[in-house]
């Protein structure tokens, strides 16, 4: 069971991403029907620790395997979804990870995954290209090319 449930008030979710990096460039993806970006991975389920989800979610979207390096940032998010028009409260752990070989770098600047019938399109974007883009959530645009020496913890309201 995902750590994801639907209240009168709105959405409580509980994510896990990860920010993967090659030669200045950050792996964002985005949805077929979604107007914003976003750092590969999901929800965490219950009974389940969040290195373990983070883990999980690259390998099942994008069929390679990663290591964690370490937890670099916690976000609280409040916001409502575009596309859903559903007010969210948000816990993501965003963790640096690396590649543990090169079969996703040889995929190139752009391409798509297909998860269970949803297609994904994952992109490396620099660190200026990410500034200009329409991506959540928003501290990541700005704070991807200096990463915090100590866990950091962010609030964000929309």
């Amino acid at each position: 069971m995902d750590l994801s449930f639907k209240t009168d008030e709105g959405r409580f979710n509980y994510r896990v991403a990860g920010l993967l990096l090659n030669e200045s460039k950050v792996l964002i993806m985005k949805d077929e029907n979604s107007p914003y970006y976003y750092f590969p991975g999901g929800r965490v389920s219950m009974h389940e620790k969040s290195e373990d989800a983070i883990l999980r979610e690259i390998r099942e979207e994008l069929s390679v395997d990663a290591a964690i390096e370490r937890l670099l940032w916690i976000n609280e998010n409040f916001f409502e979804e575009e596309v859903l028009k559903e007010k969210f409260h948000e816990i993501c752990f965003i963790y640096l990870l690396s590649l543990k070989d090169d079969k996703l770098l040889i995929k190139g600047n752009e391409f798509e995954e297909n998860e269970e019938g949803k297609i994904h399109t994952y992109y490396w974007k620099t660190f200026d290209e990410l500034k200009e883009l329409n991506v959540y959530p928003l501290f990541l645009k700005n704070r991807c090319s200096e990463l915090p020496e100590h866990l950091t913890h962010f609030v964000e309201t929309k």
